[in-house]
This record gives C-alpha cells, sequence and structure tokens, in this order.
C-alpha cells in the first residue's frame, strides 16, 4: 500500500475506509488487477488480529468522487449503526 492516505472514515474499532492510490503489489494482493492500476481506490482497512488486512471496494471516478463517498459514509454512520 502506497503511504499517504487522501481521506479516511472509521468504521468501527477495528475498521476504516479509506481514498488513496495503491501499489500495483497491493493490487495484484487483493485480486483487483481488472480495475487498472492508476488513479484512486476505495478501500477498507481490518486491525483485528484475526481479520488484518485491506480489502479493496473500489476504484474511484475521480479523487473528489472517491471524497465524496467517504464524506457520504462519514454522515452515514456518525446518524445510523451499520448491520451486517
Amino acid at each position: 500500500m502506497k503511504d499517504g492516505h487522501l481521506g479516511t472514515a472509521k468504521i468501527d474499532n477495528y475498521r476504516s475506509i479509506h481514498i488513496s492510490e495503491l501499489s500495483r503489489e497491493s493490487i495484484i494482493d487483493n485480486g483487483a488487477e481488472h480495475l487498472g492500476f492508476g488513479g484512486y481506490f476505495l478501500f477498507e482497512t481490518n486491525n483485528d488480529r484475526a481479520r488484518r488486512g485491506i480489502n479493496i471496494l473500489a476504484r474511484v471516478a475521480s479523487l473528489d468522487a472517491g471524497l465524496e463517498m467517504l464524506e457520504i459514509w462519514s454522515e452515514r454512520s456518525s446518524s445510523v449503526a451499520i448491520r451486517r
């Protein structure tokens, strides 16, 4: 993973979602080659010992689009409990 997330929203005590560029290696390791290797990605990080790592959710159309997704998530998560 490249350093320097451009935006982050917390999901819970262990998980967060981020917008950032990702290294070619991170994309391949996540089986997301079909998304391409350039641009910005929306991905989840998990710091729970049993599930540590990243999960690429999407490649975003633009940095602005990715940041808007994080803003929407932040607003939603502060007012609604997430169910899985």
